[in-house]
């Protein structure tokens, strides 16, 4: 028998499937290729200043964590994963759409925007964590 403890995995308190607005880096210009080929998709690019990424939020002890979710990784493309701590959450804010709703959480860096469904339960138990 050996001495090394097993790798723990953190307890998920609750989990939301989210789109994550992930946001296009400071000065990048749509190419023009892009708005000839593909005129909708830089459109919305423009718009949103970002690309939604599918997956799922999850809540944590200490922290948010957001996993993308995908039918093929490899090793070459993993997918996103990140956490973001709640203590460094100032506020959590959401407005209805028309078929979704949009659920942001400010801190002292700026926004973190997720677009969602029936985020009410969720949205409850990340305000009661933090």
């Amino acid at each position: 028998m050996s001495n090394e403890s097993p790798v723990t995995t953190p307890e998920i308190l609750a989990k939301h499937p989210v789109a994550w607005l992930q946001p296009i880096p400071e000065g990048y210009k749509i190419p023009i290729w892009r708005w000839v080929l593909l005129p909708a998709t830089a459109l919305m690019l423009k718009r949103n200043k970002g690309v939604w990424v599918s997956g799922e939020l999850k809540l944590l002890a200490d922290s948010i964590q957001f996993t993308q979710t995908r039918m093929i990784k490899s090793a070459r493309n993993p997918g996103i994963d990140w956490k973001f701590p709640l203590a460094n959450i100032r506020n959590i804010t959401t407005s209805k759409g028309v078929a979704s709703e949009t659920l942001e959480f400010e801190h002292d860096t700026g926004t973190i925007k997720f677009m969602t469904v029936r985020s009410e339960e969720f949205v409850a138990k990340v305000r009661q964590a933090i």
